[in-house]
């Protein structure tokens, strides 16, 4: 067994097992009918059908079996998501790897793991860990001409996927998610009112993110159609306006981050997504701005669903959001338990708290992960048995409201939730400490204009090290080590860092310490000290070189959006993420900007429907008590 406590699923009859009986269903009902559509090939539900039975034969000639892991570099084209459907319906477990992540830490998953079998895209020079059976995709789709189909029993397999999270402890730990789990939520989406009709549905998330199989398998299941965003889309949030709106998308599951980054670009004079009914939001706590109030004024009888769970559970409870949105709270509950979901709120004692008192949130029921791969001490840390049944200590703090609703109140840990990430920071802090120009360090997320952002706060062994070197020096080492969002944004460097009364580092006032002012725009000023102010301020640094390279002093790719997303609202309408990558400098930006391109200086027209956009918006302002 993969895990040392690893037990059947319990209260699943053989009939309700197979997540792709839903598929088959559809297939039989409207074979011809469009199920993926990517940009370069499209698959119907035969097609799909095809392709997942070829990429089963191929994974049985190479002797993948139930309860195997299975380990895929997955990029966002349809035989990639034949495949992983084609992985589940042997009863494999599947591993996604992200090709964005430093070689280092995918064989360092690969190393936990140790997966029967690696596929890979072919278009990977990360150098494998030897010892792993290996091949790439192409090699086992000539497998699998060659190959009958063989029988399956996915019916008796007990895990569906393992997810590698952040870890406190330094390294990144993999959560082995049982197979009912992921069936008991994807009945409760087809069940669901809204959810369970079939609808053009945007395959948003990363492959290595829980929510994609929410998108993947609920799609399918109603019978609806999946479209596969190119990742210039995926990072520019006029682009995906643009793709929702051609592509008449109907379904969107997508963190805060990107739900704000498409509702400021609406608000900039992006293309309004007019025939999108559903919006799915999970990963971190919802706020609701002006701007996403003003976007959904302009889809009437659109939904925000607002989800909650961890990575240990997927989602756990669900809050909908309807009507006129000037009226809907600035931070809207986490909702009420799913039905195959258990919730206990506790205290420190783990004894029960009344209801309208706050606790920690404990989870149990059917959508438990089966625990930590390889990790046991790990899994009974969090895994606990109470009271005659197995729950999850979440880490967060709730309150039970009147009607039975949850209202997150926060973590009791360091925990960090990012840009729909969850981070833990110790993790961060050990690579920082691995490195020997660093005596200390502590890393928390500051809250400013622009959002919240990661800052590493270090003590330098040598107190004479220039600050912006060292901050460089410290970048490069956590991009060959950490994932990059785990990469921190600003390095603040100290003589000694703050600590409480009890002798600890006081995150708090390290997290207050980098709070920023609104970026200053002046419309008579030269277009190099614009964007120059822009800048500082998306960065956090005081001083800037118009000729630095704007990634190397910590911009990452939601600071690209957010800097996009500004420079529209002044009217530079044509202006791509693409070209912000290309010009990663003030100087180059400002030569962009001024040239004859078609990204050029804005016209009167332009700065007209921009001032509209910001005045329509200047409509909804904030209600009830700051997020911050």
């Amino acid at each position: 067994m993969m895990i040392a406590a690893a037990r059947a699923p319990q209260g699943v009859d053989g009939n309700a097992r197979g997540l792709l009986a839903s598929l088959r269903a559809q297939l039989r009902a409207q074979p011809h009918a469009p199920a993926v559509l990517g940009e370069s090939l499209s698959l119907t539900y035969a097609e799909l059908s095809d392709s997942i039975e070829r990429w089963v034969a191929a994974l049985s000639a190479m002797g993948v079996s139930r309860d195997d892991l299975v380990a895929l570099t997955a990029e966002r084209e349809p035989a990639t998501i034949a495949l992983i459907l084609a992985i589940l319906d042997t009863g494999a477990v599947f591993l996604p790897l992200d090709t964005g992540y430093p070689p280092a830490r995918l064989n360092a998953m690969l190393e936990d793991a140790r997966p029967r079998l690696l596929v890979t895209s072919g278009r990977s020079s990360i150098d494998w860990l030897a010892d792993i059976p290996r091949c790439s995709r192409d090699e086992l789709a000539n497998r699998g001409s060659a190959a009958s189909k063989p029988s399956t029993d996915a019916a008796n397999a007990d895990l569906i996927y393992v997810l590698f999270t952040s870890g406190s402890s330094g390294r990144p730990k993999g959560v082995a998610m049982r197979r009912v789990a992921l069936e008991r939520l994807i009945a409760w989406h087809v069940a669901h009112p809204r959810l369970g009709q079939p609808a053009r549905t945007l395959q948003f998330a990363p492959l290595s993110f829980d929510v994609a199989f929410q998108e993947i398998l609920l799609t399918f299941a109603v019978g609806g159609t999946l479209i596969l965003p190119g990742d210039a889309q995926r990072r520019d949030p006029f682009a995906l306006l643009s793709l929702l709106a051609r592509e008449r998308i109907e379904r969107i599951f997508v963190p805060y981050v990107a739900l704000q980054a498409l509702a400021e670009a609406i608000a900039a004079g992006g293309e309004i997504p007019r025939a999108l009914r559903d919006v799915v939001t999970a990963g971190e706590q919802l706020l609701i701005t002006p701007a996403i109030r003003a976007m959904f004024s302009a889809l009437p009888g659109s939904v925000l669903h607002n989800q909650y769970g961890p990575t240990e559970t997927h989602v756990v409870t669900a809050h909908e959001l309807s009507g006129d949105p000037s009226v809907w709270p600035e931070l809207p509950p986490i909702g009420m338990p799913l039905p195959h979901v258990k919730v206990k709120v506790v205290d420190a004692g783990l004894k029960t708290v009344v209801a309208g008192n706050d606790g920690e949130l404990l989870l149990g029921g059917d959508c438990l992960a089966e625990g930590y791969l390889h990790r046991p001490e790990l899994t009974a840390e969090r895994f606990i048995e109470l009271e005659g049944g197995r729950w999850y200590r979440s880490g967060d703090r709730v309150r039970e409201m009147d009607g039975g609703a949850f209202e997150y109140l926060g973590r009791l840990d360091e925990q960090i939730k990012l840009d729909g990430y969850r981070i833990e920071p110790a993790e961060i802090e050990v690579a920082l400490c691995r490195h020997p120009a660093v005596a200390e360090a502590a890393v928390v997320a500051g809250a400013g204009a622009q959002g919240k952002r990661l800052i590493a706060h270090i003590v330098p062994r040598d107190a004479h090290i220039d600050d912006a070197t060292l901050a460089a020096t410290l970048r490069a080492h956590c991009e060959a080590q950490l994932a990059p969002y785990l990469v921190p944004q600003t390095f603040v460097v100290h003589a000694a860092l703050p600590l409480t009364a009890s002798g600890k580092i006081d995150r708090r006032t390290l997290a207050q310490g980098v709070d920023e002012n609104p970026v200053v725009w002046s419309d008579d000023a030269p277009l190099e000290q614009q964007l120059s102010s822009l800048w500082r301020q998306l960065l956090g640094v005081a001083v800037l070189d118009v000729d630095a390279n704007l990634f190397d002093l910590g911009a990452r790719s939601l600071t690209v959006v957010r800097a996009l997303t500004e420079l529209r609202r002044r009217g530079f309408r044509a202006l791509s993420v693409a070209q912000i990558y290309e010009h990663p400098s003030v100087a180059k930006m400002t030569a962009l900007l001024t040239s004859d391109s078609d990204a050029g200086a804005p016209t009167s027209d332009a700065r007209e429907r921009a001032q509209r956009a910001r005045a329509a918006m200047g409509r909804f302002a904030p209600v009830g008590r700051s997020a911050r």
